[in-house]
C-alpha cells in the first residue's frame, strides 16, 4: 500500500532548478521532490482550521474528477502503517502550522507534514507537505509537495520558520555513479508561504553525508546547455 510513492518531478511551472545535472538513468534522472496545486474538497463542514485534530484524522485520495478515489488514510495517534507479507508501508505525522489570512473571504490556511517509510525487495523514505485551506467552512487541500528522503543528509529533512513563514525541504540528488543505497548529494529547496500556497524561491543542491564521505564532487551544468 505504497500511497505516497509517485514520481518525482517538478510540476509547478514557477519552480527554480539546481545547477547540478541528474543522474540519467537512476533512480532519480531528475528533481525528487513535486510541487502541485490541487483543489480537493472534503465533505462536511468545519468550523475552524485550528480546532481539526489532523493527528487523527483521515486523509483522502482524490481522483483528477475531484472525488474521493480510494487508497485513503486513516492517521491514528498521528500514526499509520501498513504490513503484508511482503510489503511495509508506515506514515507519521511530523508538524502542522497555521497561516490565519488578513481577508476573511480568502479564509485559514494551514500545513501539515507527514513523513513515509515504505520496504519491500527495497526501502524507500520521504516528505509530505499538504495545505489545507478552510472558507465558509469548507475544507480543502490546496497544495501537496512531496520529497524523497532517502538519504543522510547530516541535517533534518525539512524545517519550518513561523517568523517567515518559510519552509525548508531537503530532497535526494542522484548525481552519476549513484545507487539506490547512496545518493551523493541533496537538494535544499526554499518555499515562503505567499498567503495561498507556497512558491519555490531557491534550490541550492549540496553533497549528503554520502558523498561528503566519499569526497564526491558536484558537477555542474556548463554555460552552454
Amino acid at each position: 500500500m505504497k500511497l505516497w510513492l509517485l514520481p518525482f518531478i517538478i510540476v509547478s511551472g514557477f519552480a527554480q532548478t539546481s545547477d547540478v545535472p541528474y543522474a540519467p538513468n537512476s533512480d532519480g534522472p531528475g528533481p525528487t521532490y513535486t510541487i502541485e496545486r490541487v483543489r480537493d474538497c472534503y465533505s462536511g463542514a468545519f468550523s475552524s482550521i485550528r480546532a481539526i485534530n489532523f493527528r487523527d484524522f483521515h486523509f483522502l485520495r482524490f481522483g483528477k474528477d475531484g472525488r474521493p478515489s480510494g487508497g485513503a488514510t486513516r492517521l491514528k495517534n498521528g500514526h499509520f502503517q501498513h504490513d503484508d507479507k511482503f510489503d511495509h508501508y508506515s506514515i507519521e505525522f511530523e508538524s502542522i502550522h497555521y497561516f490565519p489570512s488578513a481577508d476573511p473571504s480568502a479564509g485559514d490556511s494551514a500545513v501539515v507534514v507527514l513523513s513515509w517509510f515504505a520496504a519491500a525487495g527495497s526501502s524507500s523514505q520521504g516528505g509530505n507537505a499538504k495545505v489545507f485551506n478552510l472558507t465558509g467552512n469548507r475544507l480543502c487541500l490546496v497544495q501537496e509537495i512531496d520529497w524523497d528522503t532517502h538519504f543522510q543528509s547530516g541535517r533534518p529533512a525539512d524545517s519550518f520558520d513561523p517568523s517567515t513563514n518559510t519552509l525548508v525541504i531537503r530532497s535526494a540528488h542522484y548525481i552519476p555513479g549513484d545507487a539506490h543505497c547512496c545518493v551523493s548529494a541533496m537538494d535544499v529547496v526554499t518555499l515562503r508561504w505567499d498567503r495561498t500556497q507556497f512558491r519555490p524561491a531557491t534550490v541550492q543542491t549540496e553533497l549528503s553525508e554520502y558523498g561528503k564521505a566519499e569526497r564526491k564532487t558536484l558537477p555542474r551544468v556548463s554555460p552552454q546547455q
